[in-house]
């Protein structure tokens, strides 16, 4: 356990902390208990373009904005902001260099129109551990003696920058694109950057990890 913590501290450390966020957001108490909503799962794959991979995690509702246009006689139209908390795991293979596993914690936004398409922008941090392919040798130029690297590879912290598109097929399951930026550091004293494409699934299981997030309600226009 001491040497898996050497090896990745900065990812547990971040687990944990956004684990205590987690907690403490699933106990708060908000006034109306009908704002009890169930969390959601994500998975999907994850290329980096054309290098395969999947990334998946979860997502705790904290706050939903809805705002309702009335038109006279038509029927109303409503859209949705969603805001989110997000931990999510990623790896993705890149033949003949190395294999890129990483976490990432963030605060996703989300806009969900009356047709059900929607749009989404989610930054998140987070922590990458890359191997590298192949044999890899250290050599001590004092001693002059060659020894074989375990696990070679290389810590970087990660800011992550995502947008994408996708429906709610269902009320509880909706398919998403997203392209997101992945900026590593440090890499040879400067900022590595990573696209990455991912193509998934959205689904909001019944009374899984029940977060009671603030909903607010607008509208404009009147009944006729």
């Amino acid at each position: 356990m001491i040497k898996l913590f050497k090896r990745f501290p900065s990812g547990l450390l971040l687990g944990v902390i956004f684990l205590g966020l987690s907690w403490q957001l699933a106990a708060q108490q908000w006034p109306d208990p009908r704002n009890k909503t169930s969390s959601s799962i994500r998975a999907g794959f994850n290329g980096s373009l054309i290098y395969p991979g999947f990334r998946g995690g979860l997502e705790f509702p904290v706050k939903r904005i809805a705002f309702t246009r009335f038109r006279g006689l038509k029927s109303p139209k409503t859209s949705v902001k969603d805001r989110f908390l997000s931990a999510e795991l990623a790896f993705y293979h890149h033949p003949d260099y190395h294999n890129n596993l990483y976490i990432l914690f963030g605060y996703g936004f989300r806009k969900v129109k009356p047709n059900r398409f929607f749009w989404e922008f989610t930054p998140a941090l987070g922590y990458s551990r890359t191997l590298l392919g192949g044999e890899t040798y250290r050599v001590n130029h004092q001693t002059r003696v060659v020894t074989r690297v375990r696990y070679p590879g290389y810590h970087y912290a990660m800011l992550s920058l995502g947008s994408g598109i996708g429906k709610a097929l269902t009320t509880r399951l909706s398919a998403y694109a997203r392209f997101s930026a992945l900026l590593m550091a440090p890499s040879n004293n400067i900022v590595y950057l990573r696209p990455s494409l991912e193509l998934g699934l959205i689904f909001t299981p019944e009374h899984f990890l029940i977060t009671e997030p603030k909903v607010v309600s607008r509208s404009k226009g009147k009944i006729k």
